[in-house]
């Protein structure tokens, strides 16, 4: 259970910046929910139930879109001995690693722009108290 502890810090740290859902915030579904998370957390793998409890999405709603997207290329499935299947990413799939690069990239240009307004904010100069 530590790993699940770590799961959910990743995916609050995930969810509590701007920009870290970029293909959620264009489609706004669950299937992009789904791939941002795993794209995000990449070198992991995760039952479904640790995938329900870090994204909040229904598990039912789950074993239905997850096949899918291992069918068609861009989930891999991990048989683990006694723990059931566990998926990834794909790190074969070409989908896959294009939909990474992107995710990736627009989670870094938003980190990059947030520090740059962090700057600006910081540099800018403290209001004066004006006197009667």
């Amino acid at each position: 259970m530590t790993s699940l502890v770590f799961i959910r810090k990743l995916e609050y740290a995930a969810s509590s910046n701007a920009g870290t859902r970029p293909l959620e915030d264009i489609f706004g579904n669950a299937i992009a929910r789904i791939l941002d998370f795993l794209i995000i957390n990449e070198p992991f793998d995760y039952t479904l139930d640790e995938i329900s409890q870090c994204i909040h999405i229904q598990i039912d709603i789950l074993r239905k879109v997850i096949p899918v997207l291992t069918e068609k290329g861009l989930l891999e499935e991990i048989k683990k001995k006694g723990e059931g299947k566990n998926y990834k990413l794909n790190e074969k799939s070409d989908l896959a690693r294009s939909l990474s690069q992107y995710v990736l990239t627009k989670i870094n240009y938003e980190l990059e722009r947030e520090k740059s307004t962090r700057r600006i904010k910081a540099k800018a100069p403290a209001p004066s108290i004006k006197g009667n």
